[in-house]
Protein backbone atom coordinates (compact mmCIF):
# COMPACT_ATOMS: atom_id res chain seq x y z
CA UNK A 1 0.00 0.00 0.00
CA UNK A 2 1.36 3.34 -0.97
CA UNK A 3 2.26 5.51 1.69
CA UNK A 4 0.38 9.05 2.17
CA UNK A 5 2.19 11.91 1.38
CA UNK A 6 3.79 13.74 4.29
CA UNK A 7 1.64 17.00 4.02
CA UNK A 8 -1.70 14.33 3.65
CA UNK A 9 -0.78 12.58 6.54
CA UNK A 10 -0.33 16.14 8.95
CA UNK A 11 -3.44 17.27 7.52
CA UNK A 12 -5.30 14.13 8.00
CA UNK A 13 -4.17 14.10 11.64
CA UNK A 14 -4.54 17.73 11.86
CA UNK A 15 -8.34 17.66 10.89
CA UNK A 16 -9.13 14.79 13.21
CA UNK A 17 -7.66 16.86 15.76
CA UNK A 18 -10.57 20.25 15.19
CA UNK A 19 -13.95 20.02 16.20
CA UNK A 20 -16.81 20.36 13.56
CA UNK A 21 -18.43 23.73 13.29
CA UNK A 22 -21.32 25.77 11.37
CA UNK A 23 -18.72 28.71 10.89
CA UNK A 24 -17.53 29.69 7.82
CA UNK A 25 -14.29 30.69 6.86
CA UNK A 26 -12.77 33.43 4.30
CA UNK A 27 -9.11 32.90 3.43
CA UNK A 28 -6.47 35.42 2.04
CA UNK A 29 -3.70 33.33 1.15
CA UNK A 30 -0.41 32.81 -1.46
CA UNK A 31 -1.65 30.75 -4.30
CA UNK A 32 1.32 28.57 -4.34
CA UNK A 33 2.13 24.71 -4.96
CA UNK A 34 2.37 22.91 -1.55
CA UNK A 35 0.98 25.75 0.20
CA UNK A 36 -2.65 24.98 0.20
CA UNK A 37 -2.66 21.31 2.00
CA UNK A 38 -3.82 23.12 4.87
CA UNK A 39 -7.61 23.87 2.97
CA UNK A 40 -8.78 20.62 3.65
CA UNK A 41 -8.50 20.50 7.77
CA UNK A 42 -9.84 24.15 7.62
CA UNK A 43 -12.51 23.21 5.56
CA UNK A 44 -13.48 20.78 8.68
CA UNK A 45 -13.63 23.23 10.81
CA UNK A 46 -14.97 26.27 9.62
CA UNK A 47 -16.44 25.72 5.82
CA UNK A 48 -13.96 27.64 3.34
CA UNK A 49 -16.33 30.08 1.71
CA UNK A 50 -13.62 31.69 -0.78
CA UNK A 51 -9.99 31.52 -1.09
CA UNK A 52 -9.06 35.43 -1.91
CA UNK A 53 -5.39 34.87 -3.55
CA UNK A 54 -2.22 37.59 -3.09
CA UNK A 55 -2.11 39.25 -6.34
CA UNK A 56 1.25 38.49 -6.76
CA UNK A 57 1.78 35.04 -5.62
CA UNK A 58 -0.92 33.16 -8.03
CA UNK A 59 0.79 29.98 -9.67
CA UNK A 60 -1.95 29.74 -12.44
CA UNK A 61 -2.24 25.76 -12.49
CA UNK A 62 -2.60 25.95 -8.34
CA UNK A 63 -4.83 27.89 -9.00
CA UNK A 64 -7.06 26.18 -11.27
CA UNK A 65 -6.53 23.04 -8.65
CA UNK A 66 -8.27 25.24 -5.81
CA UNK A 67 -10.56 26.93 -8.08
CA UNK A 68 -11.85 23.04 -8.65
CA UNK A 69 -12.97 22.43 -4.89
CA UNK A 70 -13.55 26.35 -3.40
CA UNK A 71 -14.47 29.58 -4.73
CA UNK A 72 -11.86 32.12 -5.70
CA UNK A 73 -12.54 35.09 -5.61
CA UNK A 74 -9.92 38.39 -6.99
CA UNK A 75 -8.31 40.07 -4.04
CA UNK A 76 -8.52 44.30 -3.76
CA UNK A 77 -7.23 45.73 -1.16
CA UNK A 78 -8.72 49.11 -1.30
CA UNK A 79 -12.06 47.01 -1.59
CA UNK A 80 -11.17 44.85 1.41
CA UNK A 81 -10.47 48.20 3.33
CA UNK A 82 -13.62 49.40 2.99
CA UNK A 83 -16.45 48.49 5.69
CA UNK A 84 -19.59 48.50 3.58
CA UNK A 85 -18.06 46.55 0.84
CA UNK A 86 -16.72 44.03 2.94
CA UNK A 87 -19.82 43.78 5.63
CA UNK A 88 -21.93 43.21 1.83
CA UNK A 89 -19.46 40.37 0.45
CA UNK A 90 -18.92 38.44 3.72
CA UNK A 91 -22.68 38.50 4.34
CA UNK A 92 -23.38 37.67 1.06
CA UNK A 93 -21.03 34.49 1.37
CA UNK A 94 -21.43 33.57 4.62
CA UNK A 95 -25.28 34.36 5.02
CA UNK A 96 -25.81 34.21 9.16
CA UNK A 97 -22.98 32.05 9.78
CA UNK A 98 -19.80 33.07 12.47
CA UNK A 99 -16.90 33.59 10.11
CA UNK A 100 -13.49 32.84 10.63
CA UNK A 101 -11.24 35.93 8.27
CA UNK A 102 -7.88 34.20 7.30
CA UNK A 103 -5.50 37.13 6.96
CA UNK A 104 -1.62 37.76 5.01
CA UNK A 105 -0.78 40.75 5.48
CA UNK A 106 -3.62 42.86 7.30
CA UNK A 107 -6.29 43.25 4.20
CA UNK A 108 -9.06 43.25 6.60
CA UNK A 109 -7.76 45.21 9.34
CA UNK A 110 -8.57 49.30 7.78
CA UNK A 111 -12.11 47.56 7.72
CA UNK A 112 -12.41 45.74 10.79
CA UNK A 113 -14.09 48.02 13.19
CA UNK A 114 -17.05 48.62 10.84
CA UNK A 115 -17.45 45.06 9.66
CA UNK A 116 -17.82 43.89 13.45
CA UNK A 117 -20.26 46.71 13.56
CA UNK A 118 -22.31 45.85 10.37
CA UNK A 119 -22.72 42.13 11.56
CA UNK A 120 -22.68 42.56 15.12
CA UNK A 121 -21.39 39.07 16.91
CA UNK A 122 -21.14 37.49 13.37
CA UNK A 123 -17.22 38.27 13.36
CA UNK A 124 -15.39 35.29 15.53
CA UNK A 125 -12.00 36.56 14.75
CA UNK A 126 -9.42 36.93 12.38
CA UNK A 127 -6.29 34.90 12.30
CA UNK A 128 -3.17 36.66 10.61
CA UNK A 129 -0.19 35.01 9.40
CA UNK A 130 2.63 37.59 9.05
CA UNK A 131 4.42 40.33 10.85
CA UNK A 132 3.52 43.05 8.63
CA UNK A 133 -0.09 42.50 9.31
CA UNK A 134 0.07 41.56 12.82
CA UNK A 135 1.61 45.46 13.24
CA UNK A 136 -1.60 47.07 11.28
CA UNK A 137 -3.98 44.99 13.73
CA UNK A 138 -1.75 46.29 16.40
CA UNK A 139 -2.00 49.95 15.37
CA UNK A 140 -6.17 49.79 15.47
CA UNK A 141 -7.90 52.20 18.09
CA UNK A 142 -8.51 49.12 19.81
CA UNK A 143 -9.51 45.73 18.81
CA UNK A 144 -13.23 44.85 17.70
CA UNK A 145 -12.77 41.30 18.34
CA UNK A 146 -10.04 38.61 18.49
CA UNK A 147 -7.30 37.89 16.66
CA UNK A 148 -4.89 35.09 16.59
CA UNK A 149 -1.47 35.91 15.42
CA UNK A 150 0.95 33.52 14.30
CA UNK A 151 3.43 36.02 12.92
CA UNK A 152 5.47 35.73 16.63
CA UNK A 153 5.30 32.15 16.72
CA UNK A 154 8.14 29.23 17.34
CA UNK A 155 6.64 27.46 14.19
CA UNK A 156 7.24 30.11 12.01
CA UNK A 157 11.10 30.51 12.72
CA UNK A 158 11.90 28.12 9.85
CA UNK A 159 9.84 29.54 7.56
CA UNK A 160 11.62 33.41 7.94
CA UNK A 161 14.89 31.95 7.86
CA UNK A 162 13.90 29.71 4.61
CA UNK A 163 11.96 32.97 3.43
CA UNK A 164 15.44 34.98 3.43
CA UNK A 165 17.55 32.42 1.55
CA UNK A 166 14.46 31.90 -1.14
CA UNK A 167 14.63 35.46 -2.01
CA UNK A 168 18.36 35.83 -2.22
CA UNK A 169 18.29 32.54 -4.09
CA UNK A 170 15.56 33.87 -6.63
CA UNK A 171 17.25 37.20 -7.12
CA UNK A 172 20.53 35.84 -7.63
CA UNK A 173 18.80 33.85 -10.53
CA UNK A 174 17.16 37.06 -12.01
CA UNK A 175 20.59 39.25 -11.62
CA UNK A 176 21.99 36.41 -14.20
CA UNK A 177 19.60 36.82 -16.84
CA UNK A 178 21.62 40.38 -17.29
CA UNK A 179 24.69 37.69 -17.06
CA UNK A 180 25.78 39.28 -14.14
CA UNK A 181 26.22 37.57 -10.11
CA UNK A 182 26.05 38.45 -6.78
CA UNK A 183 29.31 37.83 -5.77
CA UNK A 184 31.53 40.47 -4.48
CA UNK A 185 29.00 43.17 -4.61
CA UNK A 186 27.86 45.74 -1.58
CA UNK A 187 24.47 45.39 -0.63
CA UNK A 188 22.20 47.32 1.57
CA UNK A 189 19.34 45.07 3.65
CA UNK A 190 16.62 47.59 4.77
CA UNK A 191 15.15 46.23 7.69
CA UNK A 192 16.74 43.38 10.01
CA UNK A 193 13.57 41.85 11.23
CA UNK A 194 13.32 37.83 10.83
CA UNK A 195 13.14 38.24 6.76
CA UNK A 196 15.57 40.86 6.67
CA UNK A 197 18.40 38.70 9.21
CA UNK A 198 18.03 35.82 6.80
CA UNK A 199 18.68 37.97 3.66
CA UNK A 200 21.39 39.18 5.17
CA UNK A 201 23.24 35.77 6.36
CA UNK A 202 22.26 34.31 2.62
CA UNK A 203 23.83 37.22 1.03
CA UNK A 204 27.31 36.75 3.29
CA UNK A 205 26.97 33.00 2.93
CA UNK A 206 27.79 34.34 -1.05
CA UNK A 207 30.23 36.45 -0.55
CA UNK A 208 28.05 39.88 -0.64
CA UNK A 209 29.77 42.97 1.79
CA UNK A 210 26.65 43.42 3.36
CA UNK A 211 25.03 46.63 5.31
CA UNK A 212 22.03 46.56 7.25
CA UNK A 213 19.73 49.62 7.95
CA UNK A 214 17.06 49.11 10.24
CA UNK A 215 15.08 52.36 12.56
CA UNK A 216 15.16 50.35 15.39
CA UNK A 217 18.64 51.01 17.47
CA UNK A 218 17.85 47.27 19.07
CA UNK A 219 17.64 45.73 15.69
CA UNK A 220 20.62 47.84 14.13
CA UNK A 221 22.81 46.55 17.29
CA UNK A 222 22.02 43.29 16.47
CA UNK A 223 22.93 43.67 13.16
CA UNK A 224 26.30 45.02 14.06
CA UNK A 225 26.64 42.67 16.41
CA UNK A 226 26.45 39.69 13.84
CA UNK A 227 29.27 41.76 11.81
CA UNK A 228 27.25 43.69 9.55
CA UNK A 229 27.95 47.09 8.37
CA UNK A 230 26.30 49.74 9.12
CA UNK A 231 25.45 53.20 7.36
CA UNK A 232 22.38 55.48 7.51
CA UNK A 233 20.08 54.67 4.61
CA UNK A 234 21.49 58.25 2.88
CA UNK A 235 24.79 56.95 3.23
CA UNK A 236 24.59 53.17 1.91
CA UNK A 237 22.25 53.53 -0.81
CA UNK A 238 25.07 55.22 -3.54
CA UNK A 239 27.24 52.20 -3.07
CA UNK A 240 24.94 49.59 -2.89
CA UNK A 241 24.81 47.53 -6.20
CA UNK A 242 22.01 45.65 -4.68
CA UNK A 243 19.45 46.71 -2.39
CA UNK A 244 16.79 44.59 -0.24
CA UNK A 245 13.99 46.14 1.82
CA UNK A 246 12.39 44.12 4.13
CA UNK A 247 10.30 46.50 6.59
CA UNK A 248 6.72 45.93 5.08
CA UNK A 249 6.55 49.82 5.79
CA UNK A 250 7.37 51.10 2.31
CA UNK A 251 10.89 52.18 3.49
CA UNK A 252 12.11 53.46 -0.33
CA UNK A 253 9.91 55.78 -1.85
CA UNK A 254 10.43 58.16 -4.92
CA UNK A 255 13.21 60.55 -3.34
CA UNK A 256 15.64 57.75 -2.50
CA UNK A 257 15.79 56.85 -6.42
CA UNK A 258 17.87 59.22 -6.90
CA UNK A 259 20.65 57.89 -4.35
CA UNK A 260 20.71 54.82 -5.84
CA UNK A 261 23.84 53.83 -7.63
CA UNK A 262 23.92 53.50 -11.85
CA UNK A 263 22.74 49.90 -12.34
CA UNK A 264 21.93 48.98 -9.01
CA UNK A 265 19.08 46.27 -8.28
CA UNK A 266 16.08 46.70 -6.28
CA UNK A 267 14.19 43.80 -4.27
CA UNK A 268 10.88 43.24 -2.28
CA UNK A 269 11.22 40.35 0.12
CA UNK A 270 7.53 41.56 0.80
CA UNK A 271 4.57 42.38 -1.70
CA UNK A 272 5.60 45.82 -3.65
CA UNK A 273 2.99 47.96 -2.19
CA UNK A 274 3.80 47.07 1.25
CA UNK A 275 7.81 48.02 0.43
CA UNK A 276 8.29 50.32 -2.20
CA UNK A 277 6.39 53.76 -2.30
CA UNK A 278 6.72 53.91 -6.23
CA UNK A 279 3.37 54.93 -7.15
CA UNK A 280 5.39 58.30 -9.07
CA UNK A 281 6.94 55.78 -11.68
CA UNK A 282 4.14 55.77 -13.83
CA UNK A 283 3.55 59.31 -13.59
CA UNK A 284 3.44 60.99 -17.16
CA UNK A 285 6.47 64.04 -16.73
CA UNK A 286 8.35 62.26 -13.57
CA UNK A 287 11.28 61.47 -15.65
CA UNK A 288 11.48 58.25 -15.25
CA UNK A 289 11.18 55.45 -18.49
CA UNK A 290 10.10 51.90 -17.54
CA UNK A 291 11.09 48.63 -19.56
CA UNK A 292 11.37 45.01 -19.45
CA UNK A 293 15.05 44.28 -19.71
CA UNK A 294 14.59 40.48 -18.61
CA UNK A 295 11.60 37.97 -17.83
CA UNK A 296 10.65 39.58 -14.05
CA UNK A 297 12.90 42.41 -13.98
CA UNK A 298 12.19 45.95 -15.04
CA UNK A 299 14.86 48.54 -16.06
CA UNK A 300 13.95 51.90 -15.03
CA UNK A 301 16.00 55.02 -16.75
CA UNK A 302 16.21 58.31 -14.79
CA UNK A 303 18.14 60.17 -17.35
CA UNK A 304 21.95 59.85 -18.53
CA UNK A 305 23.97 57.65 -16.25
CA UNK A 306 20.99 56.77 -13.91
CA UNK A 307 18.89 53.71 -14.09
CA UNK A 308 18.70 51.06 -12.14
CA UNK A 309 16.57 47.44 -12.02
CA UNK A 310 13.54 46.65 -10.16
CA UNK A 311 13.70 42.48 -9.20
CA UNK A 312 10.89 40.66 -9.45
CA UNK A 313 9.18 43.89 -11.30
CA UNK A 314 8.93 45.15 -7.77
CA UNK A 315 7.16 42.27 -5.89
CA UNK A 316 8.46 40.31 -3.57
CA UNK A 317 11.65 38.26 -5.22
CA UNK A 318 10.32 34.74 -3.98
CA UNK A 319 7.50 34.66 -5.77
CA UNK A 320 8.73 35.19 -9.23
CA UNK A 321 8.72 31.69 -9.38
CA UNK A 322 7.06 29.02 -7.10
CA UNK A 323 8.37 30.06 -3.39
CA UNK A 324 10.57 27.74 -2.49
CA UNK A 325 10.14 27.42 1.20
CA UNK A 326 9.92 23.70 1.28
CA UNK A 327 8.09 21.98 3.95
CA UNK A 328 8.49 24.41 7.20
CA UNK A 329 5.65 25.85 5.68
CA UNK A 330 3.59 23.34 6.65
CA UNK A 331 3.97 23.95 10.37
CA UNK A 332 2.55 27.77 9.85
CA UNK A 333 -0.53 26.62 7.66
CA UNK A 334 -1.09 23.71 10.29
CA UNK A 335 -1.09 26.28 13.26
CA UNK A 336 -3.54 29.17 11.38
CA UNK A 337 -5.93 26.24 11.11
CA UNK A 338 -5.74 25.76 14.48
CA UNK A 339 -6.18 29.00 15.57
CA UNK A 340 -9.03 29.41 13.24
CA UNK A 341 -10.59 26.31 15.01
CA UNK A 342 -10.22 28.10 18.35
CA UNK A 343 -12.04 30.85 17.05
CA UNK A 344 -14.67 28.70 15.72
CA UNK A 345 -15.51 26.91 18.62
CA UNK A 346 -16.04 28.99 21.13
CA UNK A 347 -16.63 32.85 21.47
CA UNK A 348 -13.37 35.23 22.36
CA UNK A 349 -13.65 38.64 23.67
CA UNK A 350 -11.75 41.73 21.79
CA UNK A 351 -7.93 41.43 21.72
CA UNK A 352 -4.98 39.41 20.58
CA UNK A 353 -4.50 35.47 21.00
CA UNK A 354 -1.46 33.19 20.66
CA UNK A 355 -1.85 29.41 20.00
CA UNK A 356 -1.50 27.49 23.52
CA UNK A 357 2.12 26.15 23.29
CA UNK A 358 0.90 22.76 23.97
CA UNK A 359 -0.94 22.67 20.61
CA UNK A 360 1.97 24.27 19.41
CA UNK A 361 4.19 20.84 20.75
CA UNK A 362 1.49 18.62 18.82
CA UNK A 363 1.72 20.22 15.97
CA UNK A 364 5.39 20.08 15.80
CA UNK A 365 5.58 16.55 16.43
CA UNK A 366 2.75 15.72 14.24
CA UNK A 367 5.46 17.63 11.30
CA UNK A 368 8.43 15.63 12.84
CA UNK A 369 6.47 12.38 12.42
CA UNK A 370 5.29 13.46 8.62
CA UNK A 371 8.30 14.81 7.62
CA UNK A 372 11.20 13.46 9.29
CA UNK A 373 13.68 11.24 7.87
CA UNK A 374 11.65 8.78 6.32
CA UNK A 375 8.84 11.43 5.27
CA UNK A 376 12.17 13.01 3.27
CA UNK A 377 13.05 9.78 1.23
Amino acid sequence: MPRQDPAGALFSWLASTLPVTDAAALVITHVLPGQLDFLAALDRVARVIAVLPKAWSVNQAELARTAAGYRCHHLDRALCADPAWLARYVAGRAGRRRVVLLDVGGYFAPALTGLCAALPGQVAGVVEDTENGHRRYEALQGLPCAVYSVARSPLKEPEDCLAGEAIVFFAEALVRQLGCVLVGRRACVVGYGKVGAGIAAALRARNVLVDVVDADPVRQAHAIAAGYGYARLEEALPHASLVFSATGSRALGMRHLRLLRAGAFLAAATSGDDEFDLAGLASLGSGYAREEAAPGVSRVRGGPGKEFFLLGDGNAVNFSHASAIGPAIHLVKAELAAAAGLLAAEEHPPGFYAVPADRRAAIAAAWVGAFGARGFR
